[in-house]
């Protein structure tokens, strides 16, 4: 599968932050995503991060204020990363919804084997009720967005007659479970078990089929 790059967005709308910031910052996020997954958000200290990623507290400090100043920023950063891709999905009008359903359904598919998004998943899973500020911001941020784009998107698409979709937000949220669920839970369960790009597409391309059997408008209607 593609991983996405998370680097993409980091600080590069911020002037003051040059290349060797953002190779520090970086490596923290980096550090902070692989010993959250080792030893659990509460478990990793700020000592752990900078130990794996070098640099000093002060830097650290500097970047994220705390270990959950580095955890919220490692959420935002990259659910914009996937919103970006989702966006350019959803303002394609030219797109048949058959393809425009299948690059937003490989797009999510290829966020659930980003290894910074697996590890940002694990901590809300296990220690999200410590930090329920940020998990309900990820939900805002992450998932939420991704149903209202797709909803959007449903919703045009059904003015255009090109589908009937009565309730675009529950079809959106409906279409996303049926794309992201079972792959999610494999990703949290069996996280060394892998998919070929083949089976991925296959499984999107059939789930893809039966949400359109019910959205395509009926001949002669």
């Amino acid at each position: 599968m593609d991983r996405g790059n998370a680097r993409e967005l980091i600080d590069k709308d911020s002037p003051t932050v040059g290349p060797r910031g953002r190779a520090r910052r970086v490596a923290l996020l980096d550090a902070a995503a692989a010993l959250f997954v080792e030893k659990g958000f509460e478990k990793t200290t700020l000592t752990d991060i900078i130990g794996r990623a070098g640099g000093s507290r002060a830097t650290l400090y500097e970047h994220f204020g705390d270990k959950e100043g580095l955890f919220r920023a490692m959420m935002e950063e990259n659910s914009a990363r996937i919103q970006e891709g989702l966006a350019a999905i959803q303002a394609d009008e030219r797109a048949a919804p058959e393809d425009g359903l299948t690059r937003f359904a490989l797009h999510l598919v290829a966020a659930l084997f980003d290894d910074r998004t697996m590890a940002i998943v694990r901590v809300l899973v296990s220690e999200g009720g410590r930090i329920p500020d940020i998990a309900e911001a990820f939900f805002r941020i992450g998932p939420e967005t991704a149903h209202r784009r797709l909803a959007d998107y449903l919703a045009r698409q059904t003015a255009s007659g090109a589908l009937t979709v009565a309730e675009p937000e529950a079809a959106a949220r409906g279409f996303i479970g049926m794309i992201t669920g079972n792959i999610l839970l494999r990703r949290l369960i069996l996280p060394e078990q892998s998919l070929s790009m083949e089976e991925v597409e296959r499984y999107v391309g059939r789930a893809v089929a039966l949400f359109l059997s019910g959205a395509r408008p009926t001949p002669g209607r």
